[in-house]
């Protein structure tokens, strides 16, 4: 059944943690939410549930935050062979273990590709060393944005972001591709463990408009309406889609706590709260007690 909000409730589908691109541990981020009222929220890691015992004891022990398990998976675009699609996974098992060793393949991959990035970095002049980009990663799977901090230190850019302008981006000239998983083949790693797939961020999607009208037969469930880089009538006319094609309508900060100027912290854009219990639904209905609202065990 579907649980009754009282007004004004916050809710955050989509935040990251230090285990994988995010500044903030899971135990800093959960105290940040407390802090801003968010009260459904979901921590969703680039490959990896590490995080999530530690946010889920650290929520238990605040109280007043529904905290559900989440995941970000990288996928192939299904026409552009140049860019990526992000699939964010919910209320699976973050436990199973088929899951978890899926995962563990893509963050070993991470590692292999952000070598290769580093040394394309070198050989078109913006030298940085791999070490420092250990240091940056810390405990989490090594990804682009730490890459382009160690670029930001060396004084080759001046943001974050702005190393995603030209060098680090999908047609940057340091990019190096990843191992290939379809969308298809991503939604049916999130279901083999319980769970429900949204699209991310759909209008960073290459040729969105023809991709969303297919998601639902690749077993999507909803895409991300309420993004925090999203203005208010990006939103309003994905809502439109969303109801033209049967899809919930989901959405988060995305926060990683880097800093940046107008960075869009948590609770301050995200979907209906309910979006979280009617998520859910779909989950139980696909996969009865499966389906996963708390973790129960040590991972």
């Amino acid at each position: 059944m579907t649980q009754t909000r009282r007004p004004g409730t916050r809710a955050d589908l989509h935040m990251h943690t230090t285990l994988s691109d995010g500044k903030l541990t899971p135990t800093e981020l959960v105290r940040l939410l407390h802090t801003r009222g968010v009260e459904v929220a979901a921590i969703s890691d680039h490959d990896s549930t590490e995080g999530l015992d530690e946010a889920f004891a650290e929520a238990e022990r605040l109280g007043g935050i529904q905290l559900i398990p989440g995941v970000e998976i990288s996928a192939d675009h299904p026409t552009d062979e140049q860019s990526d699609v992000h699939v964010l996974g919910y209320f699976f098992d973050p436990h199973d273990p088929a899951f978890n060793e899926k995962l563990r393949s893509f963050r070993s991959d991470r590692e292999l590709r952000g070598k290769r990035m580093v040394e394309r970095l070198g050989e078109i002049g913006y030298p940085v060393e791999w070490e420092r980009v250990q240091q940056i990663a810390g405990e989490a799977g090594i990804g682009r944005p730490h890459i382009a901090q160690a670029l930001v230190e060396r004084g080759y850019v001046a943001t974050i972001r702005d190393a995603f302008n030209g060098l680090l981006d999908d047609r940057g000239a340091a990019f190096v591709g990843r191992s290939h998983i379809s969308m298809r083949e991503s939604v049916e790693l999130i279901r083999g463990a319980g769970g429900v797939a949204v699209l991310a961020h759909p209008l960073f999607v290459p040729g969105y408009q023809d991709v969303l009208p297919g998601l639902a037969d690749l077993g999507f469930e909803g895409f991300e309406v309420h993004y925090g880089d999203f203005s208010p009538e990006q939103r309003r006319d994905l809502a439109d889609l969303a109801d033209r094609y049967g899809m919930l309508q989901c959405g988060g900060s995305d926060y990683p706590a880097f800093g940046y100027p107008n960075e869009v912290t948590p609770g301050l854009y995200g979907p209906p709260p309910d979006t979280a219990d009617l998520l859910f639904e779909r989950a139980q209905t696909m996969h009865g007690n499966k389906a996963c609202r708390v973790p129960s065990r040590p991972i």
